[in-house]
């Protein structure tokens, strides 16, 4: 695709979003006229139930009571209209809201989003040095999950990179998909959001934890079958004038004992699935939504597949467990549950529905949701996929190590994005990045960690042509000392090479990035022992960048046969100042900016520059 085709296409998308919101947002406007049009009409109605048959009728008569009846249950129709609206208010919401972060995406207005600044881990592989999370980060850009399990599940993705290569091709085939599908994924995350928005309350629900039931033994239900026989009979013969009708205030209080001897167990069961009803209800329409999808992706079959059980939907099973806990509700109304246990030991009878539906599905309430989460991940990169038809999916190789045309940072905007061609030969192993201050060294070594984290997982990279070998991932660019741990940053840093050095030794193969290693002592220490380090990650087949201001490590190309190589980044001086093309050039750079910038600001006087 020429670049000329991909701005139109991006441009065409941008205002796909923004035709599409302005439709939603009329949409919710017309739903708010709706509501408060029927709150209007439910008072009146309210009203004229309680004052219209005292005007218009006699007192306490039928005709009273039909038309009590008729007004009352207009009001009561109303409220469930109300409900009803409600929801689709809500539902509306989320799509505008989702919308809304897709343009403010291509406003580059993203960084007020959620940007997961709490999944920081400053000793992970790369996610800290390549900015993986937090403000601005590649997580926050990315996001569009709904629920927190999504959440989390996305942020998983990106921390771990998959290296097995026919599993890349199945979640690029996914992603592919899932990105020609806007319509699916906006739904989608409506209704994930919705999920949400019915847990509020407790945003922490563990469905692995299951309800402890096993009260409900083998002489419980003999008791209660027992008592509901009984039940039977005395209906019979109170019918047929055997027995008196006050032999059912006997069996009243009875029911209400044997609850009683369990009331304590059932009221822990209650309070652990009281919270899951609604809850699991906006659940099932989310499976249900993925059940009646056509999926043909490979990944996706898969997961699908996870939400089948025997011969029933897992929506459906879902369903069933939040109709158990609604009626198990029912206790909640004081003189309901006090009848509905004393005559058919309600509570009981729920508890034996909720034991019968853990011991068969209990064990694959966690795997829908992982499923879920998955498919929501998923959704989160397809959309990056869709949102970007400029990118391309990378080419797996086991051989060649890294190849990429016009690769650039996708946090960058297109109009300020500078892009470079780089790749590895087939003898070389390391590459040797220099170059003067603020020329765009580290910039370029995230460019190259970003687009190894986007392909290993499947997605599409910042470039016009992308090949490379799948492989473990490690950098070292911004060791932090650790007062507690009494490290210093130098002995930071080189417990950070150890552990990627091990790596290497146990992998048999590696790619890092490394940003000015050994930067805490002094320069004839640092050159000789990033010389020594460096081949010393050629011994073990390790691969990957080293960007340094030492430009005698320019010399290992000669002294390696080729296996490293010296790519760098040139400062122009003028007049005006500095300036900087960031382009990547092959060979060590012949110029720095230092003293320049010190001269500049004054610290120096102007005759120790030189250029």
């Amino acid at each position: 695709m020429g670049a000329t085709d991909g701005r139109q296409r991006i441009e065409s998308i941008y205002k796909n979003y923004k035709a599409s919101r302005e439709d939603w947002l009329a949409k919710e406007n017309k739903l708010k006229r709706r509501y408060i049009s029927n709150a209007w009409l439910r008072l009146l109605f309210f009203v004229s139930a309680f004052v219209l048959p005292f005007v218009l009728l006699e007192h306490w008569t039928l005709p009273f009571f039909l038309l009590f009846i008729v007004l009352f249950g207009v009001f009561l129709s109303l409220v469930w209209r109300a409900n009803q609206i409600a929801s689709q208010r809500k539902y509306v919401g989320f799509r505008v809201q989702l919308l809304t972060k897709e343009i403010n995406a291509f406003e580059q207005k993203w960084i007020e989003e959620e940007d997961g600044a709490e999944l920081i881990e400053p000793d992970h592989d790369y996610a800290h040095d390549l900015d993986l999370f937090g403000k601005g980060s590649l997580f926050q850009f990315i996001n569009r999950t709904a629920t927190r399990g999504g959440y989390i599940r996305l942020a998983n993705r990106l921390k771990n990179m998959l290296l097995d290569a026919d599993e890349i091709v199945e979640r690029q085939q996914a992603i592919r998909e899932l990105s020609a599908q806007d319509e699916y994924r906006q739904h989608y995350y409506a209704l994930a959001a919705l999920v949400e928005e019915g847990n509020k309350r407790n945003r922490k629900l563990d469905l692995s934890i299951q309800p402890d039931l096993n009260f409900i033994s083998r002489a419980t239900k003999g008791l209660m079958a027992g008592f509901m026989i009984l039940l039977m009979v005395a209906i019979l013969l109170v019918v047929i004038n055997v027995w008196s009708d006050n032999v059912f205030i006997w069996l009243f209080f009875v029911g209400l004992a044997i609850v009683a001897a369990n009331l304590k167990k059932i009221n822990k069961v209650h309070g652990e699935v009281a919270s899951l009803g609604n809850y699991l209800q906006r659940y099932s329409r989310l499976i249900q939504h993925v059940e009646q999808s056509d999926m043909r992706a490979v990944c996706l079959l898969k997961l699908k597949d996870k939400l089948k059980v025997d011969a029933q939907t897992a929506s459906n099973v879902m369903q069933q467990l939040a109709g158990h806990i609604k009626l198990f509700d029912q206790r909640l109304n004081m003189l309901l549950g006090v009848i509905l246990n004393g005559f058919l030991l309600w509570d009981l009878v729920v508890c034996m529905r909720l034991q019968i539906w853990y011991n068969r599905y209990g064990d694959r309430l966690v795997e829908w949701m992982e499923a879920l989460d998955e498919l929501e991940a998923l959704n989160s990169l397809a959309t990056f996929a869709f949102n970007h038809p400029d990118y391309v999916y990378p080419q797996l190789s086991s051989s060649v190590v890294f190849s990429a045309s016009d690769l650039g940072h996708p946090l960058i905007s297109m109009e300020e994005r500078i892009c470079n061609d780089f790749c590895f030969a087939e003898q070389q192993r390391i590459c040797v990045v220099t170059g003067a201050n603020m020329a765009g060294k580290s910039t370029f070594l995230r460019t190259v960690g970003v687009a190894m984290v986007l392909a290993g997982n499947g997605c599409v990279v910042a470039a016009s042509g992308f090949v490379y070998k799948p492989m473990p991932f490690v950098t070292n660019m911004r060791a932090i000392d650790n007062l507690l741990k009494h490290e210093s940053y130098f002995f930071a840093e080189l417990s950070r090479l150890q552990m990627i050095l091990e790596r290497l030794k146990e992998n048999g193969e590696l790619f890092f990035i490394l940003d000015e290693i050994l930067k805490g002592t002094n320069s004839l220490d640092k050159y000789q022992g990033s010389m020594a380090l460096i081949k010393q990650f050629l011994k073990y087949n390790g691969c990957g960048l080293v960007a340094t201001h030492d430009l005698e490590l320019g010399q290992l190309s000669e002294q390696t046969g080729g296996q490293v190589f010296n790519n760098c980044f040139e400062v122009g001086f003028a007049k005006e100042g500095l300036s900087f093309d960031y382009k990547l050039r092959t060979g060590v750079t012949q110029s720095h900016n230092a003293t320049y910038l010190m001269e500049k600001m004054g610290l120096i006087p102007s005759e120790n520059v030189r250029r």
